[in-house]
């Protein structure tokens, strides 16, 4: 339990103690017409209050784990963020949920495969259709699925999703995790990130992954393997680029490029935004009530 839960619950508890003795104010007076309505005030108004003291819950939904778990702080962190910032990280939490589902299709497909997921994360579409698969980002390119176009560098790398039209920022040598944290903006969008598989000094082989904010502002890593099912379970986001290298059998995973793909969303976020800040705290709420 986090810190501020204790004071939530705390309020949570008051708010239904005043509830009941409302109650009881209410059926002694005979159900007056005045007491009915000072009663009906003041529970609007803690009910209403809730919707405030429920943001210092703020980190236990994705404690807690599951979709409705990231749902639940996502509309805590509209509540309590900058709306239009808050509302690319909500529908950037969708979109991560749907990247996971975003198939890896083998071999040595690994930019193809974490494209694909970004692509998915940050809602990009080509020619009005959603890129859902590394099946949909070939068919694209004009490319055949059983031979995907080899990929030497980033550049090339990033010029072919700049076709499909992705936006994508510089790319930039980076040479530690502080450069990946300076470089990964917080608005929902993601880092494509070029990295050496090392085994110990050697250099074994390239690899493709991405990096992106959560809705805490925690720096996370997408992998190929991401999404996939491993021994009963599903392998899901790491929280360090560091547990990605025993999948490769390497001891480390080393990244010297990136570049950014920004989030689709905000370029229609002002239409959207009446529909989902306004009613936020009604929701959360109504949650509690």
């Amino acid at each position: 339990m986090w810190v501020f839960t204790s004071v939530a619950d705390w309020f949570d508890e008051k708010r239904g103690e005043s509830d009941h003795i409302l109650d009881k104010w209410v059926e002694d007076s005979g159900y007056s017409q005045g007491a009915m309505i000072v009663a009906a005030t003041t529970h609007s108004i803690t009910t209403f209050g809730a919707g405030f003291v429920d943001v210092l819950r703020l980190g236990d939904g994705v404690k807690a784990g599951g979709l409705k778990g990231w749902g639940s702080d996502a509309m805590r962190f509209v509540a309590i963020f900058p709306a239009g910032k808050g509302a690319n990280i909500l529908k950037s939490v969708r979109g991560t949920a749907a990247a996971k589902l975003v198939a890896d299709t083998g071999g040595p497909n690994c930019f193809w495969v974490a494209s694909a997921k970004a692509l998915r994360q940050v809602g990009q579409s080509s020619n009005g259709k959603l890129l859902s698969s590394v099946e949909d980002l070939a068919q694209s390119l004009g490319m055949h699925m059983d031979n995907l176009w080899t990929i030497p560098n980033l550049a090339t790398g990033m010029s072919y999703l700049v076709r499909v039209g992705a936006k994508v920022g510089t790319i930039r040598k980076i040479a530690s995790l502080q450069d990946i944290t300076r470089m990964v903006p917080g608005d929902g969008s993601v880092l494509m990130l070029a990295v050496r598989v090392m085994k110990g000094d050697k250099v074994v082989g390239g690899h493709a992954i991405y990096a992106f904010k959560d809705v805490l502002g925690r720096l996370r890593f997408f992998d190929r393997t991401v999404g996939a099912s491993m021994g009963g379970s599903t392998r899901g986001i790491f929280a360090s680029i560091d547990e990605i290298a025993p999948y490769y059998g390497a001891t480390a995973i080393v990244p010297y490029e990136a570049a950014v793909i920004y989030n689709v969303y905000l370029k229609s976020i002002g239409f959207e935004l009446p529909k989902l800040v306004i009613p936020i705290l009604g929701v959360m709420a109504e949650k509690k009530s």
